[in-house]
């Protein structure tokens, strides 16, 4: 067993790393996107956001499980000592990924002239053409990531993501000072980044996981092979179901009921609520979490395992809630001030968006725990409401429009993750569900109307009205790390992973509290 790997040390280190990379990688992301929106047309800018909705069609008709299985059984492999095994399994996977995609967007650009009238896309072939290069660098740069994740070296694979992030701006921000920031050179901007994210991983992962003991050669047998192929079988019909229950399809159907300029404003809304979710600790050390997850052995699951779920869980309610209750008392304010008021008669969707992102936070930490248990078949089953998904958007998009499309796909997701929840309950156990939602309700609750409260009584410009509402929610978020929505196990967790040099500074700020 190769114990060098999946330790406290490496973990610290990794979640270090993360944290680091991650913010800077967000805050270029949110530069980024502020000045893509105010720089590109809003006609081009729906047809970009429909082009991007292409990704996930292309990755999931024909996904075959691969990712999920290099999620699943890489760390296993590592965990094991058998690095051949590891290495093999990373080479099958990407090549399988290359050829899937490659056939995929073959037969998407053969059927052009069938495809993009329905969504109204027939003159943009060609920019569809060159999108392709960035949609297979975008499926080989997520296998590398994955890979370098399982070993633990997420400096690598964080750091790549955030060098993209950080050529997108720069390339953005030439584009836009030069008046030339066009869907066409949005695309070429992207493309080149993810060449040179793709090649830094490349290199790296060459370097430091293809030792000398990982390049043996490796032949899983039958009962292996047969394993891998199960698992990668069922998540293929996963991940097709996913597809269907996000908000890349409600583009699809906004295009196809409504126009480009439509999945513009609905995809400019849900964006805003990514890149809170992709802040998120489950999503955030998505690549720290899996492996340590299904490295832990099965006779310490039952006690481990309700832990580190209430754990995510209260880590992801400590961001998302102030996200959520902000959005409610300022969202035409956020739009107004940083995206120049591009989309603002629309700025009510922000809200509504963000509350089923809310309801929504179990999707990570209950789908890891399904995977955990290689409850692949519940995954599978759970898709059922994809159908549900698809009958609501037919329903509700003719008559709600975009708002239609968000309670659509809001409530699918929400009955999906419960589902998943119900069948991994057992191990999946909120521990201090109660302390949680109490806090949460009255503590950002009484934020809102106090923000509210102060709009009605002092007249600010937008600025200042965002100022003072910061305000606010910092002093409520000090109440609440201080509050028991953190128990003393999350608490515990947090102190075994940190660094000293920054135990001081949380325990001023509440995350932790001093020992008795």
């Amino acid at each position: 067993m190769d114990s060098t790997i999946y330790t406290r040390g490496r973990a610290r280190r990794s979640l270090i790393d993360t944290i680091s990379l991650r913010v800077i990688s967000q805050v270029t992301t949110v530069l980024g996107y502020v000045v893509l929106v105010r720089g590109m047309s809003e006609q081009q800018f729906g047809v970009y956001n429909l082009l991007y909705s292409f990704v996930p069609v292309i990755g999931t008709v024909l996904s075959l499980g691969l990712e999920q299985v290099l999620q699943r059984y890489q760390p296993e492999y590592l965990r094991l000592g058998n690095r051949p095994a590891a290495a093999w399994l990373m080479r099958t996977i990407a090549s399988l990924r290359l050829l899937a995609n490659a056939v995929m967007l073959a037969v998407v650009l053969l059927a052009w002239n069938h495809i993009a009238p329905i969504f109204k896309l027939t003159p943009y072939r060609s920019v569809f053409a060159f999108f392709s290069l960035l949609i297979l660098l975008q499926f080989q740069s997520r296998v590398l990531q994955l890979g370098l994740g399982s070993h633990m070296l997420h400096r690598y694979s964080v750091g790549s993501m955030t060098l993209l992030s950080i050529l997108k701006l720069a390339i953005y921000g030439t584009l836009y000072g030069l008046h030339r920031l066009t869907l066409e050179a949005a695309i070429f901007a992207d493309t080149l980044a993810y060449a040179c994210a793709y090649l830094s991983m490349r290199i790296l992962y060459r370097k430091n996981c293809l030792t000398e003991a990982a390049r043996a050669p490796y032949k899983p047998d039958a009962a292996e092979r047969k394993r891998l192929v199960r698992y990668g079988f069922l998540n293929n019909f996963n991940d097709a179901g996913v597809f269907l229950l996000y908000s890349s399809l409600d583009n699809f159907f906004i295009a196809g009921y409504m126009d480009t300029l439509s999945v513009g404003i609905y995809s400019f809304y849900s964006r805003l609520r990514q890149m809170v979710v992709n802040s998120l600790p489950a999503k955030l050390f998505e690549n720290v979490i899996q492996p340590l997850f299904f490295s832990i052995p099965a006779p310490q699951a039952p006690g481990s395992i309700p832990r580190y779920f209430s754990f995510l869980l209260d880590m992801n309610f400590l961001l998302v809630w102030p996200a959520f209750a902000f959005s409610c008392a300022y969202h035409a304010e956020i739009v107004q001030v940083v995206f120049g008021g591009k989309f603002i008669e629309h700025s009510w969707l922000l809200p509504v968006i963000m509350a089923f992102a809310t309801l929504n936070v179990i999707a990570d930490p209950v789908s890891i725990v399904a995977q955990y248990e290689e409850k692949a078949g519940i995954l599978l089953i759970s898709k059922v409401f994809a159908g549900y998904n698809i009958l609501a958007m037919i329903a509700l998009v003719p008559v709600l429009g975009i708002y239609g499309a968000a309670l659509a796909a809001g409530s699918a997701q929400a009955l999906k993750n419960i589902f998943i929840w119900w069948n991994v309950r057992k191990l999946a156990r909120w521990l201090n569900v109660r302390s949680v939602l109490l806090s949460s309700l009255g503590l950002w609750g009484a934020a809102v109307a106090l923000c509210y409260g102060l709009k009605a009584i002092v007249p600010l410009p937008p600025i200042l009205r965002l100022l003072s509402g910061a305000v606010v929610f910092v002093g409520t978020g000090l109440l609440y790390l201080r509050s028991p929505a953190l128990s003393a196990s999350d608490r515990s967790i947090l102190r075994s992973v940190a660094p000293e040099k920054a135990v001081p500074l949380m325990l001023r700020v509440g995350l932790l509290k001093a020992a008795a």
